[in-house]
Order: structure tokens, then sequence, then C-alpha cells
């Protein structure tokens, strides 16, 4: 009788124990499924995200597209190539809020090109604005280049530099080109690119060459704007963002 009594108490520890296990397993269980029930909720937010930063991202590329194919055309006049930038983008536009509206979200985009209609150059600063970074490197490693600079006003200055000399050369109002194959007679290559004084002067500038072994082109005119408008259920946002054209 002593042995199945102990046997019996034995048998109710361990159930005791399974129980207590179960209840462990479970909290932990239910913690988990609460987790990530919040990281979903807070996720949910995600793909709302995402449409803002790839509209911000495809309607600069589509202006900055549809200013190179209206500029690329010799024989052109300005307000022509105008006319075909605006046919190109408003064809984008229209089309653009067909494909969002498959995902319940209202979408609208619009371009500002009055820099452009008025012939305001950018800033040879590093974002092409007045604020931007007034001393940068446009490109290193170059093997060889041809820059052409316009300058509508002020003075900025272009650096070529190599590991061991640097030329650099002052460009004021006025100067509209400036042909670098000499730079080898200066700073032998590789070498890097580098704009002073940006702030400070307007203008428009165009490097080709090649860099690292491979071709390459850094070119700015203006800096135009897209308004990007997105719109949900619960949330609407408007945002403008600067675009440097035509790269």
């Amino acid at each position: 009788m002593e042995i199945i009594k102990n046997e019996s108490a034995q048998f109710m520890l361990l159930a005791g124990f399974i129980i207590a296990i179960g209840l462990v397993i479970t909290t932990v269980m239910l913690n988990n499924i609460i987790f990530e029930s919040n990281m979903a909720g807070e996720a949910g937010g995600d793909p709302i995200k995402y449409d803002i930063v790839n509209l911000m991202r495809i309607s600069g590329d589509e202006m900055k597209s549809a200013y190179r194919n209206a500029t690329n055309v010799s024989g052109v006049s300005e307000g022509n190539m105008i006319a075909n930038f605006t046919n190109q983008t408003q064809n984008f536009s229209a089309n653009l809020p067909k494909i969002y509206a498959l995902h319940g979200e209202g979408v609208n985009v619009s371009w500002d090109v009055s820099n452009w209609n008025n012939g305001n150059y950018a800033n040879f600063t590093e974002n092409g604005t007045a604020n931007g970074a007034t001393n940068w490197t446009v490109i290193q490693n170059v093997n060889k280049s041809n820059i052409t600079v316009y300058i509508t006003s002020g003075t900025f200055y272009i650096n070529i530099t190599n590991t061991t000399s640097f030329w650099n050369i002052t460009l004021p109002a006025g100067s509209n080109s400036f042909n670098s194959t000499n730079i080898s007679s200066n700073v032998l290559p590789p070498y890097s690119i580098t704009f002073l004084n940006g702030a400070n002067a307007y203008g428009n500038y165009s490097i080709n060459g090649t860099a690292s072994g491979r071709a390459f082109t850094r070119a700015r005119d203006y800096i135009l704007y897209s308004t990007v408008t997105l719109s949900t259920s619960i949330m609407r946002t408007n945002i403008t963002i600067p675009v440097s054209v035509p790269w």
C-alpha cells in the first residue's frame, strides 16, 4: 500500500510538472503571437512608405528621361523642346494613376519647369541649389575627360587633382567652354575633378570621358521640380522634390 501511495504521489507531481510546462509554453506562444501581430501592424505602413519613395524615384527618372529626349534632337527650337518634354511627362502622369488605383491609392504627379522656361541655370553646387555643398568632387579616378562650361553669373573654380599635383582653373562669367584635353600636360591621370565656390555661380556644365576604365557623363542644366501626391483611405501626402537635368 505504501508503494502504491508513493507512486500516486509521483504521478501527481509529474502531472503538475507537465501542466506547468504547458502553461509556460502557452504563455510564450501567446507572447510571440502578440509580438508578431504588433510587428505586422507597424509594418502595415511600410508599403505606403515604399510607394512614396518609389513615386519620388520614378517621377524624377521620368523627368530626366523626358528632358534628355526633348533636348537631344538637333534643329528643334526651345519652345518645341519644352512641348515635347510636356507631352512625355503628361502621358506618364495620365497612366501612372491607373497602376496605383489597383492598390486602392490615388496618385497625381505634376511638374514645375519654370527654371527651364526662364533660362535660370542651376548653381554649380553638388545638388544644383544655392544651399548645396559649394565645394564638392564631381568624379574621381578619371583617365581622360572633356569639360564644357557656360557661366551666366559669378566665378567658380575647377580643380584637377591627382595624388601629387593639382591644376586650378578660374572661370568667370561669360566663359562658355573649357576643353580639358590638355589636362595630361598639367596633371597626370588618374585625377579627380572638383568644383569650388559653386554656390556663388550659375550656369551649366557637361563632362564626359572615362573613369576607372569606364565611360561616364556628368551634366547639369537646370533644377526642375516634381510634386508627387499620394492618397489612401487613411492618409494623404504631398512631396516636392528637386530634379537635376539632364543627369
